[in-house]
């Protein structure tokens, strides 16, 4: 019973966390319309410390706490925030966060770094096809696929490969310390 109160609790930590750093941390990059937050960061290192169950508990809490049209996402809050491209990415973050964290746990020593950039790669996965479908059919305006790649990855992913090195390491170092004993 206390192992499974410890793990909601650290859910409650990491919906927190990922708000926090969605409010406090924020700029766009000129050309761009998606902000540039430490979300990923967070959702990573979720991966990296819990079981995939409470990733997924934790990332979705989140996404239900923006859709009900409370101020946790970095621009458009509430059932608007499904016509951004930005949406692409929060949709993502349940996909990615658990597959970081089923990679770290069935893999061996060392695959902190796999699991990080797995997650990185299934985010940009649904994204990109969110902001593809998103601009046949609602904005009725097909951007081509290099347009896509270049101003949806291509200008964010050097950074969130960063962010996903960083959650890797830090896990490991929160791992040895006892806090990622889940």
């Amino acid at each position: 019973m206390r192992g499974r109160t410890m793990r909601i609790c650290y859910c409650a930590l990491f919906c927190a966390l990922i708000i926090l750093s969605t409010l406090l941390f924020r700029f766009t990059i000129p050309g761009t319309d998606v902000m540039v937050t430490l979300q990923v960061f967070f959702v990573l290192l979720c991966g990296q410390l819990m079981p995939v169950r409470y990733c997924l508990y934790t990332t979705l809490c989140y996404l239900l706490a923006g859709l009900i049209g409370l101020p946790v996402f970095s621009a458009v809050n509430g059932p608007a925030v499904l016509a951004t491209p930005s949406f692409g990415y929060l949709l993502a973050f349940p996909a990615a966060a658990g597959l970081c964290s089923l990679i770290r746990q069935h893999t061996k020593k060392g695959s902190r770094y796999l699991a990080s950039f797995s997650g990185v790669a299934v985010m940009y996965v649904i994204a990109s096809a969110y902001v593809v479908l998103l601009s046949k059919v609602y904005l009725q305006n097909a951007f081509s696929l290099g347009s896509i790649l270049i101003s949806y990855v291509g200008v964010f992913l050097p950074l969130d490969i960063v962010k996903g090195i960083c959650a890797a390491w830090l896990g490991e170092r929160l791992n040895r310390s006892g806090f990622g004993q889940l």
